[in-house]
């Protein structure tokens, strides 16, 4: 990938969009306008300016700039999954044609199953009168957990009997990640509500003020690169990007090491640090180097840098300062609480997303050599790349943030995931009408045993994965 200080910009005359001179741009030109100032996108093979449409964009602002400079076709479908509207009016913003080679692999076209995938569940939401970003019900679960979490942080700090702080480090841990899978989750998606403004200040309370993450980071690995390249070594944030020394061996394309034999036993515990593994990418990656693995990051504005660093002193003093230094609880009980509480969310987290995708029941295209063609389409590959588990289960569909609905919810990111349940036998019966497989396991224990049989599989050299999807 060319560094963006070398690539050579293309001027485009200051003139209405659709009088523009149309020219032909390829990635690296398209890639340089990436900003409030100048946002240019691609989108079925053509090119949009879309700086000016960008204040106007219905869905707020930060999803434009997030993926401009970017080739999103994929991502601006599965966002207008049910009206032609953004359609007609991104046509007005056409400067240009897109050529030569593409920066990540590409998809075939739609053939007409995410077509009738759309026009089924947008159905059903017309006739029921539903509106697809109604996170109502996240608003009043997640106050429960809050306040858990509030007297548990209560009884970690003010108890002092070590036994019951202990236990409260565990439920704190847990209540930290349960507004990550609900109402954070949702609001980087923009499904939490159709209120833009709303939906980035309970999005950024839950992430980068709570928990002391960064809801930019999660963005750009989860929104720009995960949900578009699922499962596709050398493009997804979530997989390895380092096919020769990552500590991890999902995808066949990865030089075998005998460590993998083991890495069953070693990774789970791993899994734990995941929280503090992300805090510190923010730093040295997101905003350090404009990386998220294989992803490029846009530039930071000043703000975001500032809101940046108020949120993560704000995480530092109460999660940090306070219990040390106005409690002045013991350096050794504070370190057992603050671990045991970081590794409890790191585990609850890592967990619920690698049996959705890292699984014996999952496929990953272009895991065993590289290319730049996928044989999918972008909706059919987001089928066989997940799994789902325990159908039916409020309890299940609760504590993981309705994960367990995963192929729904790469196919409607834009769908608030309390709408879920009663989307996915819609999906389902698309799915068997075009002969596609749509994976779900009776529950998390078979999800989670089909994860680790992965690890096994190809911890071994020279055994491929097994992998069930035909």
């Amino acid at each position: 990938m060319a560094p963006q200080t070398e690539l050579r910009q293309r001027q485009v005359p200051k003139t209405d969009n659709v009088a523009a001179v149309k020219q032909a741009y390829t990635w690296q030109e398209v890639a340089q306008h990436n900003t409030a100032a100048s946002a240019w996108i691609i989108i079925r093979g053509k090119v949009y300016d879309v700086t000016e449409w960008a204040k106007k964009h219905p869905g707020g602002q930060e999803m434009v700039i997030l993926h401009s400079g970017r080739e999103a076709t994929d991502t601006f479908d599965s966002y207008h999954p049910f009206s032609d509207k953004a359609e007609s009016i991104l046509a007005k913003y056409e400067i240009g044609t897109f050529t030569g080679p593409t920066e990540f692999p590409t998809f075939k076209p739609d053939t007409g199953f995410y077509k009738e995938c759309r026009k089924r569940v947008g159905e059903y939401f017309k006739k029921n009168k539903l509106h697809p970003q109604d996170g109502f019900p996240g608003l009043w679960r997640m106050a429960i957990v809050f306040s858990i979490a509030g007297l548990s942080l209560y009884g970690m700090n003010f108890t002092t009997i070590y036994p019951l702080q202990l236990f409260c480090a565990v439920v704190f841990g847990v209540c930290q990640a349960l507004p990550l899978l609900h109402v954070m989750h949702d609001s980087s998606h923009a499904s939490y509500t159709n209120k833009p403004f709303f939906q980035y200040i309970v999005g950024r309370f839950a992430m980068d003020w709570f928990a002391g993450g960064s809801m930019v980071s999660w963005l750009n690995q989860h929104v720009v690169g995960h949900h578009i390249y699922t499962n596709v070594a050398g493009s997804d944030p979530d997989l390895p990007v380092d096919f020769s020394g990552d500590v991890r061996r999902i995808v066949e394309r990865q030089v075998f090491q005998p460590l993998y034999a083991f890495q069953y036993l070693y990774l789970p515990p791993l899994y734990g640090v995941l929280g503090l593994k992300f805090r510190i990418q923010d730093f040295t990656e997101t905003f350090g180097t404009h990386t998220n693995g294989p992803i490029r990051v846009n530039p930071h504005a000043l703000s975001t840098w500032i809101s940046l660093i108020c949120s993560k002193s704000f995480w530092a003093f109460y999660r940090i300062y306070i219990p040390l230094a106005v409690l002045g609880m013991p350096i050794k009980t504070f370190l057992a609480l603050f671990f045991l509480a970081e590794f409890v969310t790191g585990w609850y987290l890592a967990f619920n997303f690698q049996v959705s995708h890292v699984s014996t029941e999952c496929g990953y295209p272009c895991g065993q050599e590289a290319t730049m063609a996928i044989q999918d389409e972008w909706a059919v590959s987001q089928v066989k790349t997940s799994v789902d588990y325990a159908h039916g289960s409020w309890f299940t569909t609760f504590m993981a943030g309705a994960l367990n609905y995963q192929v729904v919810h790469h196919l409607f990111p834009s769908v608030s995931q309390y709408h879920y349940p009663a989307i996915a036998p819609i999906v389902k019966d698309v799915c068997k009408e075009y002969n596609i497989k749509y994976a779900i396991l009776p529950d998390f224990t078979t999800a989670f045993a089909a994860h680790m049989q992965h690890l096994r599989d190809m911890g071994k050299q020279g055994i491929p994965a097994t992998v069930h999807m035909g």
